[in-house]
């Protein structure tokens, strides 16, 4: 049910406009299509007011609109001439403080803290810091620069409030650190290097990719966006897509890492069908001879393997009858994918023995 609206209203940029009891001015800007250029502000995190970027004018007075809520009566300009100023002052400051050379950067094309550069009106700045990185590899998993850090602290949050775990620490936030650690609870997820909008946290084996490719991450029916990160023409990476309606920006530990079998030269790529000595009744074979696929199966297209399965299935039905069979569901395969395979299980060859792997 939508919240009463009745007698709240404030006046946003010269507009009567309504309010939901307990939104943040910034809350009510984004429902009414007014961009206000943010940093430490995330719609799947807790409300920080951290970094001081989104400053609005309320009544004459310079605010931040993530943590100020908005009151009845209360008048907003998100863009006046005061308002403008404050955020380039604001985002000026923390760029004095950013330490990095974009040429090298991993995260330079998509970085947040140059898109929001520009975003307040200022020149987008090129870094080149000749200064060595000060990098700290933790777990082989992630590298860690702090000189990059703008200190938003969404790292924190996110480990804390979407993965749920909380092995994250920053001196930003957590007086008792002097640089940012984590605990023996960290899954290595990656969720905090994605979010980082700087490059301060990236994955050890992320290179600097030549471009981004959105598509859907094939782990299982779910069907999170994710970009692949290409260089050279092979992908070197995955990263969440935030604006994705079912993931949200987020992934799972296989989701995220587990594309080294995209370019193995093992990967399986058109169907094999065993060879004839190896249907004979009683046949076997030693496990030596398993080392090496060719010696056991061959390769064929698509519709003659199609055709093989659809004739040994009749075949099998035909001697032994429907319940002889039994289909295996996918975890992979989409939920229409599964419906369709289930239904022609029980339709077409007459058996509900229906189950599912459920897991990778």
């Amino acid at each position: 049910m939508t919240p009463s609206v009745q007698n709240r209203y404030i006046i946003l940029n010269g507009k009567q406009t309504a309010i939901y009891p307990g939104e943040t001015i910034l809350q009510a800007a984004l429902r009414n299509k007014i961009n206000i250029p943010t940093l430490c502000h995330d719609p799947r995190l807790s409300l920080s007011g951290h970094c001081k970027v989104c400053l609005v004018e309320v009544d004459s007075k310079i605010k931040a609109s993530c943590i100020t809520a908005a009151e009845p009566g209360m008048s907003v300009e998100t863009h006046s001439e005061k308002a403008v100023e404050a955020r380039k002052k604001r985002v000026e400051t923390i760029l004095k403080k950013h330490k990095g050379n974009c040429s090298t950067c991993a995260q330079h094309e998509f970085c947040g803290l140059l898109d929001l550069s520009e975003q307040v009106g200022l020149k987008r700045p090129v870094f080149t810091s000749e200064d060595a990185p000060e990098h700290e590899v933790v777990d082989n998993k992630l590298r860690i620069d702090l000189g990059k850090c703008i200190r938003c602290g969404k790292c924190v949050r996110v480990c804390a409030e979407i993965r749920k775990v909380g092995a994250l620490k920053h001196p930003a936030l957590s007086p008792d650190v002097e640089k940012i650690t984590f605990s023996k609870e960290c899954e290595k997820c990656g969720q905090c290097a994605v979010i980082c909008p700087t490059g301060a946290i990236v994955e050890v084996y992320r290179d600097r990719p030549d471009r981004r490719v959105k598509s859907v991450c094939t782990y299982c029916g779910t069907g999170c966006g994710i970009f692949l990160e290409v260089k050279d023409e092979k992908i070197i990476g995955v990263t969440s897509n935030e604006l994705d309606p079912v993931g949200m920006g987020n992934l799972c530990v296989k989701g995220r890492f587990g594309f080294a079998f995209i370019h193995s030269a093992d990967r399986i790529k058109m169907p094999l069908i065993r060879k004839e000595r190896l249907n004979r009744p009683n046949s076997s074979t030693s496990p030596d001879s398993l080392n090496n696929l060719n010696d056991l199966f061959e390769e064929v297209s698509w519709k003659e393997a199609l055709g093989y399965v659809a004739s040994r299935l009749k075949g099998i039905r035909t001697a032994h009858g429907p319940k002889a069979i039994g289909g295996l569901g996918s975890a992979r395969a989409t939920n229409e994918d599964n419906y369709m395979f289930q239904k022609m299980m029980r339709a077409a060859v007459g058996t509900n023995n229906i189950d599912n792997c459920a897991r990778l």
